[in-house]
């Protein structure tokens, strides 16, 4: 089976993730809103200062400063907010996802369905000597198509990769089903010029793994060995 058993879960805890980002950023935001008009609401118009207190051009300073503040958090309470609905509106097909290849197949059989749609309708309006609008429609279902097709044929050969688990000078390589990644765990921290190439390989840092990973394909495996010095 491709993809990962946990694939859902972790979707929806990534998304409950950023809601609570934007939810705490909005927080801090109308906090800051609240200190910036609180410094600020017993000063009369026009008045330079108030005996016991700072001057009120301090107050003026500490004041506009929270809300600055208050602007940064609601901007990033806005981000987080836009990247959790995006999170939740994606209808991408991950390569994470264990029902991938039913839902592409699923996806295959209707843009099928829409291409006889489309050359019914052709066929009749050729019949009828008018002109038919969903023409243009049929090379581009046939484009999808052919790359739905290409994409399980894809994941078929990647579900075919069996696990394996390799040790090289420094580290191990492991090849994971559960995971779908290919994994490198190195005994100690690796050198910058290491980490650069993993990088530029399409490795990523995982804390939840504490290992370099990426997702499981017969190029990663490739990139991996050659990384380890592995023959």
């Amino acid at each position: 089976m491709v993809g990962r058993e946990d694939y859902e879960e972790r979707r929806e805890n990534r998304i409950d993730r950023l809601n609570s980002a934007a939810e705490k950023a909005a927080a801090q935001s109308m906090a800051e809103s609240k200190r910036s008009h609180d410094l600020v609401k017993d000063i009369p118009f026009g008045q330079p200062n108030i005996i016991g207190r700072p001057a009120l051009p301090r107050l003026r300073e500490k004041s506009i400063n929270a809300m600055e503040h208050s602007i940064e958090h609601a901007n990033t309470a806005d981000y987080y907010a836009g990247r959790a609905e995006a999170a939740e509106s994606n209808k991408a097909i991950s390569s994470d996802d264990p029902t991938a290849i039913e839902k592409l197949t699923a996806k295959i059989k209707y843009f099928e369905a829409e291409k006889e749609e489309v050359k019914a309708f052709n066929k009749n309006a050729r019949k009828n000597g008018t002109e038919s609008a969903p023409w243009y429609r049929l090379p581009y279902l046939n484009r999808d198509i052919k790359a739905a097709k290409e994409r399980i044929e894809k994941l078929q050969r990647i579900d075919t990769i069996p696990e394996e688990t390799l040790e090289f000078d420094g580290g191990t390589l492991e090849v994971s089903n559960d995971l779908n990644r290919v994994v490198i765990r190195h005994d100690e921290k690796p050198d910058d010029d290491t980490i650069s190439t993993l990088k530029a390989n399409g490795f990523h840092w995982s804390r939840e793994e504490q290992a370099w990973m990426r997702l499981k394909t017969l190029n990663a495996i490739y990139a991996a060995k050659n990384i380890c010095g592995i023959k």
